[in-house]
């Protein structure tokens, strides 16, 4: 098998999306899990030539789509990289805060108390920051938004130095893929990924949720009990302790496509426009010169032509009757108008992709107006909508956590986070954590005023990354604040309660004419 890493560039390549691998299996044991990892690779081979001619192009490497035939020796070739500007918007608008989980509400399935559950999962989170997910989940979000598909696995960490009782990394799709059943729940069946050694030997890990196999380039499994079978020893896998699958695959959209390989033409289109621009005026600074009516001296020991050269004096001579001329031979180019279209094509390139200006609009619009108008409303409608996607894999992932926290020998055995369930908690995305810290600042202040619960009070301000966090820090006083709201409020009550009817005191106190507060009679 071929390896991914060797496949050249091809510009012609057709992008459609990476395919999902979805195949006619129920069950995958030993006896039929290499022909299932063989028909898989095949799938997977074109998906890795399509993400690996994304990941390169998003790097800059783009085949200009054109050939030049005019003057050949003055050739530029600019790419003006839009595609990687493209991604790390994406990277920082959509994944720049760390994806932390909060819970979900007072409800719980597993019956237990809200303040166990909210231990649970800031426990949970601690956990997410030893093991540094904030970091894993750029370097997935970078493969997401440039191949429209990325993979993250978990496993039970071998040596415990404190923290975190599990390993999360992310995989490259390259060389990482997941086994889908055909059946309508699509379920996985099968993770697998990958290595090739400089001898040429390629390994794959493949999980099924009972089992782990180790198989020497697609052709017996290495690892596990060996069994006499039809006069040879072939091996059984090792038991999955987790019993589940750990490779967990996200996508970006239904389709598996990247953030900007539906523009990758309009990129093209630009490259060749922004290139032969600069091919232009290049070719004005060496200008060709016209010479008419002249002839220029000849060299008397050679008799060839003497041709002027660059910084010196040009000597022609004309025959009677002939005016000689010797002029640059200039196209009238006019560069605003070409000017104009480059910058109006990444303009639109920018905006299919929803990416808002980052220049500031002229005028006095309102900074709601100003914020539409620049594609900041559109880049969050699209964000809110990768986020569906993306939270699903998380809420997979976290379940595959908890597996691996509840079979490590160092959770203790008193820890809330054997209490916790995946159904408990719920992914928490944030975007624009300081814009306007004024109005959720007052918001999150209203909010607890007319009693909203402190923790959703918190998740619907979007103004901390681990709201559970600072919900659990915050809570003695929050709660004591609104005791003291209403009891303010009762008293206020009983004191307008103390009287069973009004009277006329009451219509002169609260006129404003007769006895109020300007005493006009």
């Amino acid at each position: 098998m071929q390896d991914v890493h060797t496949h050249e560039i091809d510009a012609d390549i057709e992008l459609k999306g990476r395919k999902r691998i979805i195949l006619d299996v129920q069950e995958i044991t030993e006896k039929n899990v290499i022909s299932i990892l063989q028909e898989a690779m095949l799938i997977h081979e074109s998906n890795a030539v399509q993400s690996l001619f994304l990941l390169n192009y998003e790097k800059g490497i783009q085949p200009l789509k054109r050939k030049k035939i005019i003057r050949k020796e003055i050739d530029i070739k600019v790419c003006d990289n839009v595609a990687n500007e493209v991604t790390d918007f994406k990277l920082g608008y959509n994944w720049g805060f760390p994806i932390m989980f909060g819970q979900r509400s007072n409800c719980d399935l597993g019956k237990n108390p809200p303040e166990v559950d909210d231990n649970g999962i800031s426990l949970f989170n601690e956990m997410l920051e030893d093991e540094g997910m904030p970091s894993n989940d750029q370097e997935l979000a970078r493969f997401v938004e440039i191949t429209g598909v990325g993979y993250q696995m978990v496993d039970i960490k071998n040596e415990y130095e404190g923290g975190s009782v599990f390993d999360c990394v992310t995989l490259n799709p390259l060389c990482t893929f997941v086994v889908y059943d055909s059946s309508p729940y699509r379920r996985p069946v099968m993770g697998v990924t990958f290595r090739t050694l400089k001898n040429g030997n390629t390994y794959y890990t493949c999980f099924t949720k009972d089992r782990r196999y180790e198989i020497k380039n697609m052709a017996r499994v290495i690892n596990g009990e060996q069994k006499d079978t039809w006069g040879f020893r072939p091996r059984s896998g090792e038991k999955n302790p987790l019993g589940m699958i750990p490779i967990i695959e996200f996508i970006r959209s239904p389709d598996r496509m990247g953030c900007f390989e539906r523009q990758i033409s309009d990129m093209d289109n630009l490259n060749i426009l922004v290139s032969d621009f600069t091919n232009n005026v290049a070719q004005d600074t060496q200008e060709m010169w016209w010479g008419n009516d002249i002839e220029f001296p000849k060299d008397p020991e050679t008799g060839e032509t003497i041709k002027p050269v660059g910084g010196q004096w040009v000597m022609s001579f004309s025959g009677e009757g002939k005016s000689p001329k010797i002029q640059p031979l200039v196209m009238d180019t006019q560069y605003e108008g070409i000017l104009a279209d480059i910058k109006y094509r990444r303009d639109v390139i920018l905006q299919k992709c929803h990416v808002p200006l980052r220049s500031e609009p002229g005028g006095g619009s309102t900074g709601t107006a100003m914020s539409m108008s620049s594609g900041w409303s559109d880049a969050e409608v699209d964000a809110c909508r990768e986020e569906q996607l993306i939270k699903k894999s998380k809420m997979r992932l976290a379940k595959v956590m908890l597996a691996a926290i509840a079979k490590s020998s160092d959770t203790p055995a008193d820890s809330p986070l054997l209490k916790l369930r995946v159904s408990d908690m719920i992914p928490k995305f944030t975007r624009n954590k300081t814009y306007d810290m004024a109005t959720k600042c007052n918001a999150l202040a209203t909010l607890i005023k007319i009693g909203c619960y402190g923790r959703d009070a918190f998740q619907v301000v979007d103004l901390f990354p681990d709201s559970n966090l600072v919900w659990e820090n915050s809570r003695p006083l929050i709660e004591k604040y609104q005791a003291s709201l209403w009891d303010k409020q009762k008293e206020s009550e009983s004191e307008a309660d103390k009287r069973n009817m009004s009277d006329l005191s009451d219509q002169t106190s609260n006129s404003p004419i007769l006895g109020g507060a300007g005493q006009v009679i």
